[in-house]
């Protein structure tokens, strides 16, 4: 029988037009979430936590147990968790795993090289234990993992591969082969469908929804840095932002005095830095830093470097569908926002799908999406725009962003605000 679905091919991924005189057949139930980083890994907690009774989650790369974690999210960085992501990790009973590997952050530390004005928020200031955690990506990943495994109602297909979706009318039906010798295509259908495979997501253009990418021309470069025995004591649990005129330079503490280092720039400086032995990067990096702050540096790790390049989502809701993650928005790593930015939106999203048998309504799809936009707007813009503003070398420019370091060092009713939204707990 011929049928009059349209096919369409999207980088070897099929997906179908619904055959709009298919048959009365019941209606797929359940949510399924494709990619299982971090991101795809808390959703099926958060919903289980808001009572959906049955999550199946799809990963490419195997999650067997015993097997490091070697998936593009459980990589060598680190993730700077703020107060509010740790609330919502406490909610789920994972504080006590996660914070076992975890150095606390009691300040934030933001500075201009060369320039007047430095602000420094802290815990105690805010009446809080903490501002948040950092922990590596590993631990984090392997957290989650654990807590996916324990809950009976999610189901872990991994590693597997989707070869086909196919729009329902309430749903969507996935084509999909197991990654063994004796794989045998299978097929699951669903209420609602979510893209959480990446900035570079394939369910994401199989839903129908277009993104913007924006090559910014600069890389990330990522290391350990272990400090040396001169290190101040004062200087345990803080985090340090510091801007030069390439871009900014993050360390984050870690447990076991060392440091998690993000340094951002031109391709060309990457590429110096990371080709320099040992010794003389660290030279440099303690000429871009300062001694004044944490003193000589002892050594560094593994030198890893990742492209910046900002993806955007056109939309984030489809009937039956919905994009999250990195999928939706991947921002600049400055002030570390991208997962505590997504991980307030699987909050709202699993609290707005609750126990509903009808996940995959637009209605609800569309509440989440418009709760979310003023936040989501707020921290695309400053992540994108906060580095470019450091480097405008421009008198008048230069002098106002230096008025606004030196406004929040005295003001500090403002500096709470600020430190509010960085820890995702502002209203």
């Amino acid at each position: 029988m011929t049928s009059d679905r349209t096919r369409n091919q999207t980088r070897g991924l099929a997906f179908d037009v619904p055959d709009q005189h298919q048959g009365e057949r019941p209606a797929p139930s359940g949510i399924v979430i494709v990619g299982g980083g971090m991101a795809g890994l808390a959703l099926a907690l958060l919903l289980r936590h808001h009572g959906q009774s049955a999550v199946t989650l799809i990963e490419a790369v195997s999650l067997a147990q015993g097997e490091q974690l070697d998936t593009p999210s459980f990589d060598a960085r680190s993730t700077a968790l703020s107060a509010g992501t740790l609330a919502i990790f406490a909610a789920l009973g994972l504080s006590e795993g996660l914070l076992s590997r975890a150095a606390a952050i009691q300040a934030v530390d933001v500075s201009r090289r060369q320039r007047l004005g430095s602000t420094r928020m802290s815990a105690s200031e805010e009446g809080l234990a903490q501002l948040g955690a950092v922990v590596e990506n590993r631990w984090l990943g392997q957290t989650l993992l654990e807590a996916v495994r324990a809950d009976a109602g999610i189901r872990l297909i991994a590693p597997a591969r989707v070869t086909q979706t196919r729009r329902l009318k309430q749903g969507y039906a996935l084509h999909f082969v197991r990654q063994d010798a004796s794989a045998q295509p299978e097929k699951i259908e669903c209420a609602l469908l979510v893209a959480a495979d990446g900035a570079g997501s394939r369910m994401r253009d199989a839903l129908g929804i277009a993104a913007h990418s924006d090559d910014t021309g600069h890389d990330a470069l990522i290391a350990n840095i272990g400090l040396s025995e001169s290190c101040p004591e004062e200087a345990d649990g803080v985090a340090w932002e510091r801007f030069l005129d390439s871009g900014p330079l993050a360390l984050l503490p870690l447990p076991g005095r060392r440091m998690a280092l993000v340094w951002t720039g031109p391709r060309s400086l990457i590429d110096r830095l990371e080709a320099l032995p040992e010794a003389d990067f660290l030279a440099e990096l303690e000429q871009a830093f300062g001694l004044d702050r944490l003193g000589r540096f002892a050594r560094a790790g593994a030198r890893q470097r990742y492209p910046l390049v900002l993806t955007h989502a056109c939309a984030q809701a489809v009937p039956h569908g919905v994009v999250v993650g990195n999928a939706a928005h991947n921002l600049h790593p400055v002030a570390g926002q991208g997962f505590n930015l997504t991980l307030r939106d699987l909050a709202l999203l699993a609290e707005t799908l609750g126990a509903t048998d009808c996940p995959g309504d637009l209605s609800l799809l569309n509440d989440y999406v418009s709760r979310r936009e003023g936040d989501q707007a707020l921290i695309r813009q400053a992540s994108r725009w906060l580095p470019e503003l450091f480097r405008v070398r421009f008198g008048p420019f230069a002098h106002t962003r230096q008025l606004g370091l030196v406004a929040l060092t005295l003001w500090p009713g403002l500096r709470s605000q600020f430190a509010a939204r960085a820890m995702g707990l502002a209203n």
